[in-house]
């Protein structure tokens, strides 16, 4: 007798794909500092699995580089000087804004609901100094965004800039004061996109995204000077 489709299991992702995305998360919540390194077999052990789908999972990582083969058994974040960094963010910016302009018209009531209440324990995060928990509610609004623009090959595109710069933006975020006008700026994106103003919503999004363009071109320029 065949099993009943309610019966069948669900099919896992391979290992390897399930360590890829759970490391790409790690970067882009800023979980690794730039220079980290990131050993084969320590991943291996933490995860429970053998060092096979680890070392597929940081090759692939590589590949897209998000990290940097150091020896063997190893791989690292990348230490990138502040001008590379300030680029991505720049690029960025462009991109995000896009995906904003695609996505107001498909973002349904419901989901622009949830853009406001993310918005609002955003400002209590950075009222209360919660760093780490605005860093994951602050990707979760940006993607919920992005995810609407339907074009896939820009949100992955988007992703992998902030794989790139997590690192970066998160030591930033965990060692200096937030800026105040973070604590309205999710909400006005928030109600650009439910009065449906595509172009407002991007140029918001843009600014938010330009701070980091400017902090590190302050850090190239500072270095410079020295």
């Amino acid at each position: 007798m065949k099993a009943s489709p309610a019966s069948k299991s669900i099919a896992q992702p391979p290992m390897s794909d399930r360590i890829y995305q759970s490391l790409k998360w790690s970067l882009i919540i800023g979980e690794y500092f730039p220079g980290s390194d990131l050993s084969i077999r320590s991943l291996a052990k933490k995860m429970g699995t053998s060092t096979m789908p680890v070392r597929e999972a940081l090759t692939r990582l590589a590949s897209e580089r998000l990290l940097l083969s150091s020896v063997k058994r190893s791989y690292k974040v990348a230490e990138l000087d502040p001008k590379r960094v300030a680029d991505q963010f720049f690029l960025r910016a462009r991109l995000e804004g896009i995906a904003t302009r695609l996505a107001v018209p498909n973002l349904t009531t419901e989901q622009i609901a949830e853009l406001e209440t993310l918005a609002s324990m955003m400002d209590k995060d950075i009222e209360g100094g919660s760093n780490e928990n605005y860093i994951v509610r602050n990707y979760n609004f940006h993607f919920s965004i992005y995810a609407a623009s339907q074009n896939e090959e820009l949100f992955w595109s988007i992703e992998r800039l902030w794989a790139q710069t997590g690192p970066y933006l998160a030591q930033v975020v965990r060692n200096q004061t937030m800026p105040d006008e973070w604590q309205v700026l999710h909400s006005n994106i928030a109600k650009a996109i439910k009065s449906r103003n595509a172009d407002l919503a991007a140029q918001l999004i843009e600014k938010d995204i330009s701070w980091g363009v400017e902090t590190f071109e302050a850090f190239t320029n500072s270095g410079a000077s020295k």
